[in-house]
């Protein structure tokens, strides 16, 4: 039977004493039953430092109402402000990678200004934001701490110029349009014709590329109908390829091309769209159309070339 607990006070420990041997193992199950809070409340007492618990309680609700104004776009200046002091603003900006974008492009889409805090920087928004310029295949941002933004870019690779109707864009190679302001540097890429083209363009080059006497010979591609592809040579000379069985019809021309047929300069068109046979043209009034055709393209045809 469990004996009464002891009023007396060992004065020299400063703890209670039980007179009942069995009385400290109840006090401690008496003890975890207790909530969390009330069994450490003695220890903080011991250890802790006078108004420790009402310091942490306000500094925790200062940074709950600080966080929650941020999130609400409400003080966001004050913060900047605040962090600046504490030599957390934006001092510098690293950018590497670019080339067709520039540093000023990309500080503007970043929204740098001389108020602006790393705290408070948004570097996922900002590569978000750099990843919707046309130019710009991966962005990468980096806060480096104390004050400083490291960017990262990757840019697309021109690929060729899309035509439609009166207007020529260069073109990345999933098709994206890249600019509609076409540098020199990029004038003697292949000239991609019509609607669609540029979707479907990766595939047909990529088929050329196995033919490199065909492929050195090509100036433009026209997509047909939205369908098939007519080959533009720089010499003038078209050739027609069929809807299906590219291949077989790029097979047929390299064989046609083995003596430098569609070198010569009577030769104006070459239709492989059938397979069991081929056709040539030969026309003055059809090379004349033709040659004026390869003009608007761009591609060069002397004056003299008689069909």
């Amino acid at each position: 039977m469990m004996g009464k607990w002891s009023n007396k006070t060992d004065k020299k420990a400063g703890a209670a004493a039980f007179s009942d041997p069995l009385a400290p193992r109840a006090y401690a199950y008496e003890q975890r039953r207790l909530p969390f809070y009330r069994r450490i409340i003695p220890f903080a007492e011991a250890y802790l430092p006078r108004g420790t618990g009402w310091g942490l309680s306000v500094s925790f609700l200062v940074a709950t109402c600080l966080y929650g104004a941020t999130l609400g776009g409400e003080n966001k200046t004050a913060l900047e402000r605040m962090s600046s002091v504490f030599g957390l603003k934006v001092e510098a900006v690293l950018i590497t990678g670019q080339k067709e974008v520039t540093e000023a492009e990309i500080l503007q889409v970043l929204g740098i200004n001389e108020n602006s805090s790393l705290l408070t920087f948004d570097a996922y928004k900002a590569r978000k934001s750099l990843e919707a310029i046309s130019w710009i295949s991966e962005a990468a941002v980096t806060k480096l701490y104390p004050n400083k933004l490291q960017v990262s870019i990757k840019e697309q690779q021109p690929f060729a110029l899309w035509q439609r109707g009166q207007l020529v864009s260069l073109i990345a190679y999933d098709g994206s349009v890249l600019s509609d302001h076409i540098d020199p540097e990029f004038s003697d890429l292949p000239m991609v014709v019509g609607n669609g083209a540029q979707r479907k363009a990766a595939d047909l080059f990529e088929m050329l590329a196995q033919y490199p006497s065909i492929a050195r010979k090509t100036r433009a591609v026209v997509y047909v109908s939205e369908r098939r592809w007519d080959l533009y040579f720089k010499n003038g000379v078209q050739a027609k390829l069929p809807e299906v069985d590219v291949e077989d019809a790029l097979d047929r021309l390299l064989a046609f091309d083995d003596d430098g047929s569609l070198s010569r300069k009577d030769i104006t068109i070459v239709d492989m769209r059938l397979k069991d046979r081929t056709f040539v043209r030969m026309s003055k009034d059809a090379a004349e159309r033709r040659r004026e055709a390869l003009r608007s393209l761009g591609a060069k045809v002397p004056e003299e070339v008689e069909t």
